[in-house]
């Protein structure tokens, strides 16, 4: 894989949360993981794109961080993956105000670690 395609698979990963993948609905109402460039419809290689010069535009550190996120999501058992997955795509279905109550959740349990 070049620098360049690596680098862009580590854009569309930090900018869709935990996924080596996009997740792209089906009009039968199921899921597909996309991993091919060649795969992505022109609006999704358009989001991609967008992704990549964003994570080229974060500092080097920031950068470094995503990298290392990437490397420990790649690392991770497929059970593991899914069940992120599934607990994404709940969140991505909760309404504005469900979503501010789990984040103000998340951040008071954060803080009580």
């Amino acid at each position: 894989m070049s620098v360049r395609a690596r680098d862009l698979t580590l854009a569309v990963v930090a900018c869709t949360l935990v996924s080596t993948a996009i997740i792209v609905p089906r009009s039968d109402a199921q899921l597909r993981l996309v991993q091919r460039w060649e795969e992505l419809s022109p609006a999704e290689r358009d989001q991609a794109l967008r992704n990549y010069q964003r994570f080229k535009g974060l500092p080097p550190d920031r950068q470094r961080a995503v990298e290392q996120n990437y490397d420990r999501w790649r690392q991770l058992p497929p059970q593991e993956k899914d069940r992120l997955r599934g607990n994404y795509e709940q969140y991505r279905h909760m309404s504005p105000d469900e979503r501010h109550d789990f984040q103000r959740r998340y951040r008071d349990w954060k803080h009580d670690k």
